[in-house]
């Protein structure tokens, strides 16, 4: 097979993804350098699929850093391709003009090592399926950051689905952090492959820690394969604890051993503190207390008590700090202990909407939905782990 070119999605550049600790510091950075390295080192060139950024409106520090990954490839003679997300989108100035090397994508096409593909900047929906038509004929290959309904299967808001693809045989799409491939037919019939590699670095604890680029190539009959590149990322561990004699294993030295053998010299001194998430049955006497004294300074920890999941007993959700009066409507209608209810809770508390509602369709994924509270008071921290499927 051929390669053709290296490419990632959801970069999301920014100091950490939990404002709440800053100490999780540079993950993405961290990744975006291996990336950079990886195509100076194979010499293939670099298709960004969108959210190379984490907001619109950046502090000098992920610009710098950004600007420094294109700056290498520039010095080696690399080419490195964009597409625009929905976070930095600017339909007048995109962010990543602010440095010479980077070629937009947006409703243009090119040959890469002789294949032919095709980008398109995040556009809502309606605009992005009249955009599609616009596809050249000879398209091997389309890029998109869009919200698909071949990933999300009627779950939430979605902007397009395959069989809104004109020509383009294969799809390669940002803006779903799971590492995933699915097949569809396109407008014209024919078998359309779209992969989604996944975020480079958890952006919450609802995705699996593997993380991913791919190479792109090309097989001796024509079809594309995606080769997977695993990335070196912040090592992370999940415990479910149930009983006694599990939280006293734990806090009588497992989990400190547990940690020091996630220990990867490979790793920047800054990347190799870990990320813990324990869930814990808030029966247990003084189990948070002791959770936490026994990870201590070694570990980001994120402790949960657990609810429901092993609690049969069911209560209602506190209405108090609601945004408006359409939440008790919800609880007089449904219930306040609904998970309808407890959804409608967490959307109407949170500061991002749609990154709550994106957290809460990765629980339901994983069969989590409404099954533990957080109680470090850190909701960035998300739901519990989906593996890639």
């Amino acid at each position: 097979m051929k390669p053709l070119f290296v490419f990632c999605a959801d970069l999301h550049l920014e100091d950490g993804a939990w404002s709440s600790r800053p100490g999780i510091y540079g993950d993405a950075y961290w990744s975006f350098e291996q990336i950079v390295d990886y195509c100076i080192a194979a010499h293939l060139p670099l298709i960004l699929g969108g959210d190379v950024l984490e907001k619109k409106s950046n502090s000098a520090r992920p610009i710098a850093k950004l600007c420094a990954g294109l700056s290498k490839l520039q010095a080696a003679n690399v080419p490195a391709y964009y597409i625009q997300g929905n976070h930095e989108f600017d339909r007048n100035a995109p962010w990543l003009s602010v440095h010479p090397w980077p070629i937009h994508m947006h409703e243009a096409s090119f040959d890469i090592n002789g294949a032919k593909v095709c980008g398109f900047d995040w556009l809502p929906r309606g605009e992005i399926q009249e955009a599609f038509t616009r596809v050249p004929e000879d398209v091997d290959i389309m890029v998109t950051h869009q919200v698909w309904e071949d990933f999300m299967k009627g779950l939430g808001r979605i902007d397009c689905e395959l069989k809104n693809v004109y020509h383009a045989q294969t799809v390669l799409n940002g803006d779903f952090h799971v590492t995933k491939t699915v097949t569809g037919v396109n407008f014209q019939g024919k078998t359309v492959t779209m992969l989604s590699p996944g975020s480079i670095c958890m952006q919450d604890m609802s995705e699996a820690p593997d993380k991913f680029f791919f190479v792109i190539c090309r097989m001796p009959d024509g079809t594309f394969h995606f080769e997977p590149q695993q990335l070196m990322t912040r090592r992370f561990a999940n415990y479910v604890v149930k009983d006694q004699e599990t939280l006293d294993k734990l806090c009588a030295g497992q989990l400190r051993k547990d940690i020091l053998t996630m220990a990867d010299a490979n790793l920047p001194t800054y990347i190799n503190k870990p990320l813990i998430r324990i869930k814990f049955d808030k029966q247990l006497p003084d189990a948070y207390l002791r959770l936490m004294t026994a990870v201590g300074d070694f570990a980001h920890i994120a402790c949960e008590a657990i609810s429901e999941k092993y609690n049969t007993a069911k209560t209602a959700a506190p209405r108090a700090g609601a945004k408006n009066s359409l939440l008790s409507a919800v609880g007089d209608l449904l219930g306040d202990v609904t998970d309808a209810y407890k959804l409608a809770t967490a959307l109407l508390r949170a500061e991002d909407p749609m990154k709550e509602f994106d957290i809460q369709v990765a629980k339901y994924l994983n069969g989590e939905f409404a099954d533990a509270t957080v109680a470090t008071g850190s909701e960035e921290l998300g739901a519990s782990q989906v593996p890639p499927v």
